[in-house]
């Protein structure tokens, strides 16, 4: 049956060909789908690394130019922080906190290696104010800034990079100027959105330019809160800038500018998929109806219902299996040439419900046009011939 079909197909290769590459052009788009869609729900179920719950972000704004007021603002920002009891740690961090639009990297070379890494200075309670644990090691404290060495703390994505699998406690990274050495490594630190790959990240202890502060409050703090906390701020220093701003509503917010460019892509995508199922049910639509002759003298010889749906079904896919196998060999010199470098299992997964995608488009396609297929009386059809 096989051979049977492949010589009708060979017979009308120039009808069937527009059929092979709608398919092929459909296999890419779908494989283009799936990758970004295994892609992004692998990056959402890693861990976050952090918890977002009631921490807020409070944008601070001295207005001092000179060292000496702006840490006796800190000092004093200190103060007025533990004395709410609503706020249960605190920590001030660098213009980019978590999930806001800032960023912050700078390259570490390591062996003769470069690595980009994003730099986060954060206090003293910044790992207990977002619950990062640590994998190894311990968190810095202002007491370890005096000295030479600096110390940092860096996700376990760094030290492989850095140090492969030796253990990163103790070792050196930066220039002779400014060495760093690691005390502590987190595991996961994804601090863009929740839709971040696990990148390298570094924490390193504030300086003196570090103004915001970051605040875990106590459950059931809300916006009467956030009002007092405001005023009492703004008690503080008269020409103080401040602004407020909730973790989880800054994530919310990251996680909307990824998904709707996506979005976007899928409903434009299906449009492209939906016109093309249309145009495959049109032509196997034809094809059939040009095909009478043939359905009756199958039917007259003894063939069912059944067979003969099972006939066109199956000349379906094999047309389709053509298409797909010249797509799939386009779609694997992706992972092979490293392109855009991906774990080479996610363009495997999106491979395979790739295929899995245009096999049931095809059988839904090939269903109904192989039904009315069936269903034709051989006197009928032999008539009409």
């Amino acid at each position: 049956m096989f051979n049977h079909i492949l010589k009708l197909i060979w017979k009308k290769r120039k009808s069937n060909a527009l059929m092979m590459l709608e398919i092929f052009f459909s296999f890419l788009i779908l494989f283009a789908v799936w990758s970004l869609t295994v892609y992004t729900w692998r990056n959402y179920a890693q861990p976050k690394g952090l918890n977002s719950e009631r921490v807020w972000v409070m944008y601070l704004n001295f207005n001092a130019d000179e060292d000496s007021l702006r840490n006796q603002a800190r000092e004093l920002t200190q103060q007025e922080m533990a004395r709410f009891k609503e706020i249960e740690s605190f920590a001030f961090v660098s213009s980019n906190a978590p999930y806001s639009f800032s960023t912050m990297n700078s390259a570490f070379e390591v062996n003769g290696k470069s690595h980009l890494t994003d730099i986060i200075a954060a206090g003293d309670n910044y790992d207990a104010t977002l619950g990062i644990e640590l994998k190894a090691g311990r968190w810095f404290e202002m007491s370890d800034t005096i000295g030479k060495n600096q110390p940092v703390v860096i996700n376990r994505v760094l030290a492989e990079n850095m140090f492969g699998r030796e253990d990163p406690i103790g070792k050196t990274i930066g220039s002779d100027d400014n060495p760093r050495v690691v005390v502590g490594v987190v595991d996961y630190f994804r601090h863009k959105s929740s839709f971040q790959p696990d990148e390298n990240v570094l924490f390193q202890p504030m300086s003196k330019w570090e103004t915001d502060v970051l605040l875990r409050v106590a459950p059931g703090a809300g916006a009467a809160f956030e009002a007092r906390l405001t005023e009492a701020m703004h008690r503080l220093g008269k020409d103080w800038n401040i602004e407020v701003q909730h973790l989880d509503d800054m994530r919310a917010t990251q996680d909307k500018f990824i998904l709707v460019p996506i979005l976007i892509l899928f409903i434009v995508c299906g449009f492209l998929v939906f016109n093309v199922a249309l145009g495959l049910f049109g032509v196997l639509f034809q094809n059939i109806n040009r095909r009478k002759g043939e359905i009756g003298l199958r039917r007259a010889i003894g063939a069912t219902q059944k067979q003969v749906m099972q006939y066109f079904i199956g000349e379906t896919l094999v047309i389709a299996g053509f298409g797909l196998a010249l797509g799939v060999f386009f779609a694997v010199q992706i992972p092979l040439l490293n392109v855009f470098d991906v774990e080479t299992s996610t363009y495997l997964w999106a491979i395979v419900l790739a295929i899995a995608s245009i096999v049931v488009i095809a059988v839904v396609c090939a269903l109904y046009p192989s039904r009315q297929a069936a269903v034709i009386l051989p006197a009928v059809a032999l008539h009409e011939e």
